[in-house]
């Protein structure tokens, strides 16, 4: 008979999606079921479309993973309207707790960005009697406060939901926080430090050996120009389409998907950026690694706000380094300050594609250049950011913090 598990881990992602936040969850998780036993509540997949994953995809990939997997209906996360947002994700939320009260536990860990999971977890847990982990991925909160311009109620609201959360953190039994500056505003509001860890996202050590000989772009008439990821508002790719737009003598290629790709289209159409190819999401990693191979530059932007000034660390620049690829990076505060300093990136201000023109054309004319700073911010991702390592680490933590016996063998 198979005995209760030690840890059930709560997550709106997880493999075979293949955004940040399921492989980082999906690492996490492996990582504790080779020390402990795990059961995921997670969905069927569905970021950032189920359409993407094929009937047996699900399947697959719960068969591979050394725990259990129980899963509830696809979820799609975009949703324009706040309100009708909220009640969706917290009718995500309940179901998938609900499922908790069918197990005895002794840690749940749950992994967000959504802004009612945890509160959720954390009262299913509190009942049963389990310790709480919370991996704090995002602070969603901030960001409708800042930038989703929400109506006054709406705002008392969110106000009120963001003190909550951060009384929430302070009485967790261990704060996981995604990137420094996020663990720096956690101890800002009462976390206290030997509550929380600071565990950054990483790239797989497989993709980062795919890498390992990576050969020159194919030789294109014109330069290619490539962006991988969420098309999303923190992201601005309206500004790279404004970069293709300036640089007529370029190729741009937008990789991926979400909330934004329609306003991106419009505004491409509306700016006459002709030279601006749309490819969609990709889930095959060797047709993500062809993107990597035949760029000659990767681009990434970052909107400035108060709060992602403080805590981005955008997951897609490690794998950019990865490829060993140039890139140029335009963001501003913690994150556009470190690749500065350590020289892995040409780093301008955000939300200016006359500066963006000018790095990437300064890239391109300076090519062994350019390719220096590639193997160095290559040689970084290596040396700090090996998924892997970081949440074998982190699964090491929680195991001993809480005394969790080992897997059934």
């Amino acid at each position: 008979m198979t005995r209760a598990p030690e840890v059930v881990f709560v997550t709106q992602f997880f493999p075979p999606e293949t955004g940040a936040g399921a492989r980082r969850t999906g690492a996490l998780a492996a990582a504790l079921a080779e020390r402990t036993r795990v059961r995921v509540l997670t969905l069927a997949p569905g970021y950032p479309d189920p359409a993407l994953y094929a009937s047996d995809a699900a399947a697959l990939a719960d068969a591979s993973f050394a725990g259990e997997v129980e899963r509830g209906p696809a979820f799609r996360p975009h949703e324009r309207s706040f309100t009708r947002r909220a009640r969706l994700e917290i009718a995500m939320a309940r179901a998938l707790v609900a499922r908790l009260s069918r197990h005895g536990v002794r840690v749940v860990v749950v992994s967000t960005p959504s802004m009612f999971l945890a509160p959720i977890a954390w009262w299913a847990a509190r009942r049963r009697g389990a310790r709480f982990v919370w991996d704090v991925r995002d602070l969603t909160w901030r960001y409708a406060l800042e930038s989703a311009r929400p109506s006054w109620p709406q705002r008392l609201a969110l106000r009120a939901l963001e003190g909550f959360l951060h009384a929430l953190a302070r009485r967790a039994d261990l704060v996981v926080a995604a990137t420094p500056g996020i663990g720096t505003w956690l101890r800002e509001q009462g976390v206290a430090e030997d509550r929380m860890v600071v565990t950054s996202n990483g790239i797989a050590r497989t993709v980062l050996e795919s890498f390992e000989s990576p050969r020159p772009p194919v030789a294109h008439a014109r330069p290619r120009l490539t962006y991988v990821g969420l098309m999303g508002h923190n992201h601005d790719v309206r500004v790279l389409v404004d970069l293709a737009a300036r640089m007529p003598e370029a190729d741009l290629h937008l990789v991926g998907d979400g909330p934004d790709r329609e306003a991106v289209e419009v505004h491409a159409r509306a700016v006459g950026a002709v030279n601006v190819t749309f490819h969609g999401y990709v889930t095959d990693a060797a047709a993500l690694a062809r993107h990597y191979l035949d760029s000659d530059v990767l681009v990434a932007h970052t909107r400035a706000t108060p709060t992602l000034d403080r805590i981005v660390a955008p997951a897609k620049t490690y794998e950019y380094f990865a490829t060993g690829r140039p890139v140029v990076y335009a963001g501003a505060g913690e994150t556009a300050e470190r690749l500065r300093t350590l020289d892995l990136a040409r780093v301008v201000p955000p939300g200016d594609p006359d500066a963006l023109v000018a790095a990437v054309r300064e890239v391109l004319a300076e090519p062994d250049a350019a390719a220096e700073r590639a193997q160095r911010a290559r040689a970084w991702v290596r040396a700090n950011h090996v998924r892997e390592d970081l949440m074998d680490d982190l699964a090491q933590r929680i195991v001993h913090r809480f005394g969790l016996a080992g897997p059934v063998v």
